[in-house]
């Protein structure tokens, strides 16, 4: 039984059971959620097991680029959420979508030592499956949104198609490394048909124009053979969009349809421009987008969409939920990442599989929220940090 119950196998549990944040829970008057607790308790097992020791060596540059780039984001969050006094919905956010993500993706990282980290990518991909197995369940019962798009038990079909991408990345990697098991290449091949079939059904084009990119760079500078499973995937996405060709939301895309989601986007993006015009050193704080983007709406048409929690794009949120601070961390953890591939002259697979990720979550980052989202802050935390230690 110890065996089972210790801190590698936990670390992986948590990873599998993501989506537990779903299950909000009220602890003494935090709000809070399941997989948040599980995972507080879980650090805190580890500090006393542990001592806390991070395996880091604090020496290595890139180690300081990234102690600085986080510490700016945190730093301008903290700023931003004070000077905006919305406290609750700020620091609630804070805690949620980047100290636990953080503190979790650390630990894990040390716990697991460099010769473990690969089996992240298989615990993501374990918890992607068992989504898009419970989601395609959803949509045989008809459970879908007005417009016929899967969303299953997430907010929106946007958002499970952000949490089911990464998994197409992380199979070609699982693909690549498994090429003489027979047995696990069916496996693989059969799970990840489930995993692409629920994400056909988000009817989310930004995700799958995201993931081709993200799996054409990781097959190119790959080393290793996987080019024919990226020619299969690619040959499989454009008969998908061949068969688009004549739906609502394509036709209306390709005619920028003034009610289309690209418009509606556009009106949005024009908004948090304002904002960030208003309100470009410290930002708006976290929490605050909704209630701003409707105090805006005198300067514009009627807006497509009223209901807006965040502004349809990673750069823009991190600038008006941190400040100039805020998005300067993220840049130089951006240019941090692209520095360790190109110093990196072996190119590790498992390197490879986490940079294209996080490239997944920066290009589908250009219109989508990718980031700000419990399991997709600890996605993102997970691949980069596994590519700066692995």
């Amino acid at each position: 039984m110890k065996k089972i119950l210790n801190l590698e196998n936990t670390i992986y549990f948590l990873i599998v059971s993501l989506p537990l944040y779903l299950l909000k829970i009220n602890f003494f008057g935090i709000p809070t959620n399941l997989w948040e607790i599980l995972t507080v308790v879980t650090i805190f097992w580890w500090i006393i097991k542990k001592k806390g020791r991070l395996a880091i060596d604090w020496k290595r540059r890139d180690i300081k680029y990234l102690s600085i780039g986080v510490g700016m984001i945190f730093a301008g969050l903290f700023i931003s959420t004070v000077l905006n006094k919305n406290y609750l919905a700020g620091f609630g956010i804070i805690k949620s979508w980047f100290l636990v993500p953080c503190a979790f993706s650390f630990m894990a990282v040390s716990a697991l030592g460099q010769n473990k980290l690969k089996n992240i990518f298989g615990a993501l991909y374990i918890s992607a499956f068992l989504v898009a197995l419970i989601s395609l369940i959803y949509y045989m019962l008809g459970e879908t949104t007005y417009d016929g798009r899967l969303q299953a038990f997430f907010n929106s079909p946007n958002y499970l198609a952000m949490y089911l991408s990464p998994a197409v990345i992380i199979a070609i990697y699982l693909l690549g490394e498994s090429r003489k098991q027979k047995t696990r290449l069916r496996s693989i091949y059969i799970s990840l048909a489930i995993i692409s079939l629920a994400l056909f059904f988000t009817y989310s084009y930004a995700a799958w124009v995201s993931v081709i990119v993200s799996l054409i760079f990781f097959t190119v500078i790959s080393k290793k053979p996987g080019r024919r499973y990226l020619i299969a995937i690619l040959l499989g996405i454009i008969l998908v969009l061949f068969f688009q060709k004549n739906s609502e939301k394509f036709i209306s895309l390709l005619s920028l349809d003034e009610r289309s989601s690209l418009a509606s986007r556009v009106m949005i993006w024009r908004s948090a421009e304002k904002l960030i015009e208003d309100n470009w050193l410290f930002g708006i704080g976290p929490g605050n987008f909704q209630a701003d983007y409707l105090q805006y709406q005198k300067y514009y048409p009627p807006y497509l969409e009223w209901s807006v929690p965040h502004p349809h794009s990673l750069y823009l949120a991190f600038w008006l939920y941190s400040g100039i601070l805020g998005l300067t961390g993220l840049l130089i953890l951006i240019y941090l990442a692209v520095a360790r591939l190109w110093k990196n002259k072996r190119r590790e697979i498992v390197s490879l599989a986490s940079l294209s990720i996080v490239i997944y979550f920066l290009i589908h980052g250009v219109f989508d929220t990718t980031y700000f989202k419990n399991d997709l802050a600890v996605v993102f935390w997970l691949a980069y940090l596994t590519l700066i230690y692995g």
